[in-house]
């Protein structure tokens, strides 16, 4: 096959006319003859990655209630009560996107709200962030029922200590487990289906997969390998489990993911240094030990796979930094790691730092999984992060002083948190509220290709157009790094496209 466009080679090179030859693998790069006009031809890029995503959740948002845009309770309880038929014939109904801080009434509905729609069946509708949620009354029942009597930290009561149904900290994390048990591996499979399509229809040949919870047992766990491997593109997956074993298990080189060392600005559980500007006393919760966290990353440091954790407030980052720093200063007994981190151990989000944390980030050489569109959705010193954090805000996602520092930043979207759009993403990290924080052109390209493929330990095979690698490549109909309309035409993951935008053909230059 032979595809011709302009063609970035790399995320640092400028885009040329050229004709790429390939079969399964890129078997050549050259100049185009005749060389058309650059204005007629498509952009060849580097398949686009996006390195931290939940598709399992991603799919699950399609399969079931889609709440973002919501504006008041009264909405909610309308697109719940559209879904009801589907909610009995499912056993339970999911809930996706709800933003409390965006409806009139600026809260959670509770549990009486959704019951007048929906009390037959468990109902679990997750925060935007997912690191909080309401039920209804069924739903609560079923996330306390293995402890009757027993009400778990972080079931949110009213003034009279009844339950309305929010759930945050443990007791969101039990229910949320106690949700997705409860899907079947048809639902499962289709989910990662719908996940994996819609990565491909926006350019993304490779994704980073986290999934799974902590219970998840072997039968479940082999459900979710499957689905991602028989998936249109590539997927890494990130078992999320403290338990180094299960992945090693499964013949996989990394281990953990979104493994909760705290918890979301947005649900002010991010663990911080000093209070929640809007809730004075509040620091957000750490979720583990000093001594949980670094015998998960010195199991996975000795059995050779890369670590990977969440941690978003700075006492959380502090919290990994230290540990790191602590099982790099031993030495021979896990090997010494410090310049280097050989296993490319990540930090997932990190996205409160001060300059002596970057610093410390920088010494480790711990990789950073970062997701560019939240600053578009929650940045600046108008919205949701400033809210939380005050003046801080101008502290979140400090990408100009990471990439200063040498900071190698993997770019992702964390579907179903943000969508899935690679594209979006390179241009929010070049367009950020705080200008001083943003990056270059290059710079954002690459989170999304040879960063993302650095972090997933796949630069070997793609991340760039090169003789050898895989025929992973992302057809647009501009180059990302410049201003203007920029649309995914065609992708295709290791030669086979996998997804095409008909309405765009005129771009695709395509010869058998």
């Amino acid at each position: 096959m032979r595809l011709t466009g302009l063609t970035i080679t790399d995320a640092r090179a400028r885009a040329r006319p050229a004709c790429v030859v390939f079969d399964t693998k890129i078997r050549e790069v050259g100049p185009s003859s005749p060389v058309p006009r650059p204005s007629s031809l498509s952009v060849i890029l580097p398949g686009l990655i996006d390195s931290h995503t939940h598709p399992l959740e991603a799919g699950l948002a399609m399969l079931f209630l889609d709440l973002s845009g919501a504006g008041s309770v009264a909405e909610v309880q309308q697109r719940l009560l559209d879904r009801r038929q589907d909610a009995l014939e499912h056993g339970l109904m999911l809930g996706f996107g709800l933003e409390p801080d965006r409806l009139s009434e600026y809260r959670y509905p509770n549990r009486g709200e959704i019951d007048e729609v929906i009390a037959e069946v468990p109902v679990f509708v997750y925060r935007v962030d997912g690191h909080s949620a309401v039920v209804n009354t069924a739903g609560l029942q079923l996330a306390v029922a293995k402890r009757p009597g027993v009400k778990p930290p972080g079931v949110e009561g009213d003034c009279s200590g009844r339950p309305t149904g929010v759930l945050r900290g443990e007791a969101y994390e039990r229910a949320s487990r106690v949700f997705k048990h409860r899907l079947g591996p048809e639902t499962v499979l289709a989910a990662l289906g719908l996940a994996s399509r819609q990565a491909a229809a926006k350019g993304v040949t490779t994704i980073g997969a986290l999934v799974g919870v902590e219970d998840t047992t072997d039968e479940e766990w082999r459900v979710l390998l499957d689905g991602l491997a028989t998936a249109p593109v590539h997927a890494v997956p990130y078992l999320q489990t403290w338990d180094v074993d299960v992945p090693r298990r499964f013949g996989l080189g990394q281990a953990g993911g979104c493994l909760l060392i705290d918890g979301s600005f947005g649900s002010r559980t991010a663990a911080l240094s000093r209070d929640y500007s809007d809730l004075p006393g509040n620091r957000g919760a750490s979720y583990v030990s000093d001594e949980k966290l670094s015998a998960f990353l010195r199991a996975a440091s000795e059995a050779g796979l890369q670590a990977a954790v969440h941690a978003i407030g700075d006492r959380a980052v502090e919290q990994v930094v230290r540990c790191h720093e602590h099982l790099a200063d031993r030495g021979p007994e896990t090997g010494d790691w410090r310049l280097e981190n050989p296993l490319r151990h990540r930090i997932e989000h990190a996205e409160l730092l001060s300059g002596p944390l970057i610093e410390r980030i920088a010494r480790i050489g711990l990789v950073l999984g970062v997701q560019p569109a939240f600053e578009k959705e929650w940045g600046g010193p108008d919205r949701m992060y400033s809210k939380r954090l005050g003046e801080r805000w101008r502290n979140t996602n400090p990408y100009r002083h990471l990439l200063d520092a040498g900071v190698r930043l993997a770019g992702g979207s964390d579907a179903p948190i943000t969508p899935i759009d690679p594209v979006a993403g390179i241009r929010a990290a070049m367009e950020r509220p705080n200008h001083g924080e943003t990056a270059t052109g290059d710079e954002a390209l690459a989170m999304f290709t040879s960063e993302a493929a650095f972090a997933l330990s796949r630069e070997s095979i793609c991340g760039s157009i090169e003789v050898g690698k895989d025929a992973d490549f992302t057809v647009l109909t501009a180059d990302p790094r410049t201003a203007g309309p920029c649309e995914v035409v065609a992708t295709f993951r290791g030669g086979k496209c996998v997804y095409r935008y008909e309405s765009l053909n005129e771009y695709l230059r395509l010869e058998d």
